[in-house]
Formats: structure tokens, C-alpha cells, sequence
């Protein structure tokens, strides 16, 4: 009697289930309401998180960098660039230092802004256009924009129970 009292407040359980999602009805894109991982593995959303919020302070620190380009903090006064750069420069002076709070906020608008903004870098920094991106930007711009799209990846197939 006391065993089914106690029994009354949980869920029954499923017994033979070979999957490790139980899925309820659902949206593919979205992850379905009440759906339990029995086994989760990898934490492909918390590691998408941190990598993020690296990124974030990461693009932040850049976008300080320009600024301080701006504020004649840099080996040539900012009013003697050339026009080009001195536009590339304000440039990315705004969009990094917006992309790096979206990213941290996790906001959707703030990854769109921050890949749009890593494409323009990666087009100027390989044709060399302007002269405002060295190679080790470009590289590491790249390997940002690889890394993202895996965990993306990562993240969307873990939802829809691929792995």
C-alpha cells in the first residue's frame, strides 16, 4: 500500500526502451517539450556556451584594440592613416565591440553580427585590402568560424538525438 502511495507522484517508467530520448510530439528545429536524455554524454550546448563567451571577450578586447587606434594609441597617429584604413578602423571598431556583448549575451542578433563580421575580416585580411588585417587575424578568425559552425552542429544534431 505504501509503495503505491509513493509511486503515485512519479512518472511510470518504460522498460525495453532502446533509445536514449523519449520524445514527445515536437518541432524538429527546437529540441521537444518534456523530452528526458537518459544518457547525456557530451554537453555539446554548455561547451557551444563557453566557447561563445570566450569569443565574446575575445572580440571585445579587438574592438578595444581599434578603439585605441582611434585614440592615437597606435605607431602612426590616426588622423595620418590612410582614408581606407581609418574607415576599416572605425569600422571594426563598432561592429566588434556590438558583436562581442551580442555573443555574450547569448543573443541570436550578436552571433548573426559576429559572423557577418568574421567573413568581412577573413575577404579583407585575404585580399589585403586596406591593409587592416595581418594573417594571424585571418587564421584565427577562421578557425573561430570552424569551430562555431562545428559546435553549432554539435549542439543541433544532440537535440534532434543523432548523438
Amino acid at each position: 500500500m505504501a509503495e503505491a502511495a509513493s509511486s503515485r507522484g512519479r512518472a511510470p517508467e518504460r522498460r525495453g526502451a532502446t533509445t536514449d530520448l523519449i520524445i514527445e510530439p515536437g518541432s524538429q528545429d527546437e529540441p521537444p517539450i518534456g523530452v528526458e536524455i537518459r544518457n547525456p554524454g557530451i554537453r555539446w550546448d554548455l561547451m557551444l556556451v563557453i566557447f561563445l563567451r570566450l569569443i565574446a571577450a575575445v572580440w571585445l578586447l579587438k574592438g578595444l584594440s581599434f578603439w585605441a587606434l582611434i585614440l592615437g594609441l597606435g605607431d602612426v597617429p590616426f588622423p595620418e592613416e590612410p582614408r581606407l584604413r581609418q574607415a576599416l578602423i572605425i569600422g571594426f571598431a563598432l561592429v566588434d565591440c556590438a558583436a562581442g556583448v551580442g555573443m555574450w549575451l547569448l543573443s541570436p542578433w550578436g552571433k548573426s553580427l559576429w559572423v557577418f563580421a568574421v567573413v568581412f575580416e577573413i575577404a579583407i585580411g585575404g585580399s589585403g585590402f586596406g591593409n587592416a588585417v595581418g594573417l594571424t587575424a585571418l587564421t584565427g578568425s577562421l578557425l573561430a568560424l570552424f569551430f562555431f559552425f562545428v559546435l553549432s552542429f554539435a549542439v543541433r544534431s544532440r537535440h534532434r538525438g543523432r548523438f
